[in-house]
């Protein structure tokens, strides 16, 4: 995956700078500025805490305003992102929310502010929004009961149904695994950009993204030295396998239907009141976006409770079994079919996934263990289309 580094991130700022920035956008001034420390991969945050009476106009009526600790007082999150993905992280989040907002009731941050520019007193692009109520689920796991944890997971059931049920116009693509602007002075020349070393899209079906995401991993493995001689081998049949893609286009639901995933759904992006017995908020939309079906949780985070070690690991799976139990008992059974039903495009999902692995990896020397799987996986999709 692209790797986000400290590097990339803006440094603290002077509280002088941030009423600059409310003053240029016509936010009134708070009562209090506090940075917010959290282990953020691509951004620094601040808690702006405001009188209730002039932060409430700006949110959602149906939705609660927690309390900074005064009853008279809410807070804001400002949210200054680095420059790891230029514009696009940011607008994309912000679209997603609004969207959310606009035609679901699906719990999610609403949006004040946000500059997809630099053009603005902090110099980078920013986003605003309330602060939500609960608390992270990875923070209090270890305490909740197990009728806790099937609440919980019966509610997920039902927000990946109403999030399932929308069908919007595919955009362009944003993903965790492209080259990320602070990647690309390290590991490439001086001509390659965000746009020459990544696809977007949008895409009218499975088959054109597969071939615009192979194109670009066959781009990188053209351009860096530890990529040419281990795919040397492969590249007639992945140049035959590209020419033969738009003859194996079809018209299944899963080749031309796209649902929008979160794709980072583990409990640190979900917050819940045990008090109320309400998951109170999705949070960190900016990776979402539209995908076939089964890879609606391509990076299997899903569940995940955000500790490190196999215990952590095991309970995942533990609760992803219980989850699909619950999704047959309560009428929900099309959330477990998670499994490509068409060997065809599962094979696509093959070799795209195993260059994928190899391109963004190899150059970077992360996850040695992985290669081989990986050409095994590539080998596999290959040999299924004769190739």
């Amino acid at each position: 995956m692209g790797v986000a580094t400290e590097n990339n991130l803006p440094q603290p700022y002077a509280e002088e700078t941030i009423l600059a920035l409310l003053d240029s956008i016509g936010l009134s001034r708070p009562v209090a500025i506090k940075p917010l420390k959290v282990t953020a991969a691509f951004h620094i945050i601040y808690v702006l805490t405001y009188p209730r009476a002039i932060i409430a106009p700006l949110l959602r009526s149906d939705r609660p305003l927690p309390s900074s600790g005064e009853e008279k007082e809410v807070d804001l999150i400002l949210r200054i992102s680095g420059n790891h993905v230029p514009r696009i992280k940011t607008e994309n989040e912000t679209a997603i929310l609004t969207w959310l907002r606009e035609h679901t009731s699906i719990p999610v941050p609403d949006v004040v502010a946000f500059d997809v520019t630099s053009a603005n007193p902090l110099g980078c692009e920013y986003l605003i929004c309330n602060r939500c109520p609960g608390q992270a689920i990875s923070d209090i796991y270890s305490t909740l009961s197990e009728a806790q944890i099937d609440s919980i997971l019966l509610q997920l059931m039902n927000i990946l149904l109403e999030l399932h049920q929308h069908h919007i116009t595919v955009g362009p693509m944003l993903d965790e695994h492209f080259w990320f602007t602070g990647d690309i002075p390290r590991y490439f020349s001086k001509e390659e950009t965000f746009t020459t070393l990544n696809y977007r899209g949008p895409f009218n079906s499975f088959t054109d993204y597969v071939s615009a995401a192979v194109r670009s991993y066959l781009h990188v493995a053209d351009i860096h030295p530890s990529l040419q001689s281990p795919l040397a081998p492969y590249r007639p049949r992945i140049a035959a396998f590209l020419d033969r893609l738009p003859a194996l286009a079809g018209d299944t639901p899963t080749e031309r239907d796209f649902y929008l995933a979160h794709k980072d759904l583990h409990f640190a992006n979900i917050l819940y009141d045990p008090a109320t017995d309400r998951i109170t908020a999705i949070l960190d939309w900016e990776f979402a976006g539209t995908v076939p079906y089964p890879q609606w949780d391509p990076v299997r985070a899903f569940l995940w409770n955000a500790q490190p070690g196999q215990e952590s690991f095991d309970e995942k799976y533990r609760l992803r079994d219980r989850f699909w139990q619950l999704c047959r008992e309560h009428g929900a059974a099309v959330l477990a079919e998670t499994e490509w039903l068409d060997p065809r495009l599962e094979n696509m999902h093959f070799v795209r996934n195993a260059l994928r692995g190899i391109t963004t990896n190899v150059p970077r020397g992360l996850h040695p263990e992985a290669v081989e799987r990986w050409f095994g996986d590539l080998e596999k999709g290959l040999a299924y289309f004769q190739l």
